[in-house]
């Protein structure tokens, strides 16, 4: 029951605060900021502060289309197939052709379950592989055009930050979650990194 005192803004600030809160957590789109963004549509919160659902996207810094699709994927799916696309990379129609395999707590695979955790990520990913039937020969190191087209887009990206204008908190979670995940890359790769 809601309570009248609560000024009309009220729930859509905690909404909105958990949804920050899970994709600090996540550093990617989990299912818990997904869960929040249904609520914010579907109880249309957004309306004291947007005229639409598009407007109210595009504030957060997402477009209407990759949230709708999100949610879509969270009806369909539920939260496994986040947790399992964060380790695993695993596009839609894929994680359909396994999804008797994922449940909450993992991925179940010649009875054992590999839960989902960061530690377990290359387990997940051979046993999502395994599932699918792919080859599980480990990945040979990119060559030397991988790097510098990787490279160029790492200084386009520092770039195209140069123009950036302004940027609302939620957008700074997101880039702050995408520079998060760069610096572990990076360091995977064993490049010495400075502090931050």
């Amino acid at each position: 029951m809601k309570n009248p005192i609560e000024k009309p803004d009220a729930n859509l600030d905690r909404w909105l605060g958990r949804r920050e809160a899970f994709g600090m957590i996540a550093g990617r789109c989990s299912a818990a900021e997904v869960e929040s963004l249904r609520r914010i549509r579907n109880e249309k919160l957004y309306r004291g502060r947007t005229r639409n659902w598009a407007e109210f996207c595009a504030q957060l810094g997402v477009s209407r289309r990759n949230v709708e699709r999100s949610i879509r994927q969270l009806e369909e799916f539920g939260p496994a197939y986040f947790h399992l696309a964060q380790l695993a990379h695993i596009r839609p129609e894929e994680y359909r052709t396994i999804a008797a395999h994922v449940t909450e707590n993992g991925v179940h695979v010649e009875g054992a379950v590999i839960a989902f955790l960061p530690e377990n990520t290359d387990k997940v990913t051979a046993a999502v592989a395994k599932l699918l039937g792919r080859d599980e020969h480990p990945v040979s190191k990119p060559a030397a055009s991988s790097f510098a087209l990787a490279l160029k887009r790492c200084e386009s990206a520092t770039q195209s930050l140069d123009k950036l204008p302004v940027l609302q908190p939620a957008q700074k979670l997101q880039l702050a979650a995408v520079l998060l995940d760069m610096r572990e890359k990076a360091k995977a790769l064993g490049v010495p990194l400075l502090s931050w």
